[in-house]
């Protein structure tokens, strides 16, 4: 079987997301799904497979560094079931330094879609201004897709203490989430 190598990634991704403000994209690259983002978020299309697409909320004021986002991954998945790709994602993600304990986890569609959810509690890093990494509480909402032989993860991270403020703004982007016929 196919190993997994999304996960591996996510460790990055809060660097990746903070780099992408200052990077230009969108250039022709075309994606298999829509999703919305509040009026009050940047948003970028980065690839065709992998980390395919990233939004953050704007910053409100110098003090405001620590974010929520979105981050969607497309691999390629012959001969996988959503629930194969799911637990083969989970078993990762169970066994990552990063995981603290799972909140929910539920079978769901979105727009028609059949999917996955786990809620969880991990630990994230932030980077200080004087450059000391801390560590930093965070929930991510996960999704997961199955659609034409791709596996789509979609992940929604805010740090835990505005998780409740958050979830109806996470709710309402993935009301907006749908593939394209």
């Amino acid at each position: 079987m196919k190993k997994i190598k999304i996960w591996h990634a996510f460790p990055l991704l809060a660097l990746i997301v903070g780099l992408s403000a200052s990077c230009t994209k969108d250039e022709g690259i075309q994606l298999d799904f829509t999703i919305t983002v509040p009026d009050n978020w940047t948003h970028f299309t980065l690839a065709n497979q992998g980390l395919v697409y990233t939004a953050e909320r704007n910053q409100v004021n110098p003090q405001d560094t620590v974010r929520e986002y979105v981050l969607i991954f497309k691999e390629p998945l012959k001969g996988y079931t959503l629930d194969l790709y799911y637990d083969a994602i989970k078993d990762q993600l169970l066994e990552s330094d990063q995981y603290v304990s799972t909140i929910e986890e539920k079978d769901t569609t979105i727009n028609g879609a059949d999917s996955k959810r786990i809620i969880y509690n991990e630990i994230g890093y932030y980077i200080t201004s004087t450059r000391d990494t801390i560590d930093m509480n965070q929930i991510t909402t996960l999704y997961f897709f199955l659609e034409n032989s791709n596996g789509y993860n979609v992940s929604l991270v805010t740090i835990d203490t505005l998780y409740d403020e958050n979830k109806p703004v996470f709710d309402d982007i993935m009301s907006t989430f749908q593939f394209k016929n």
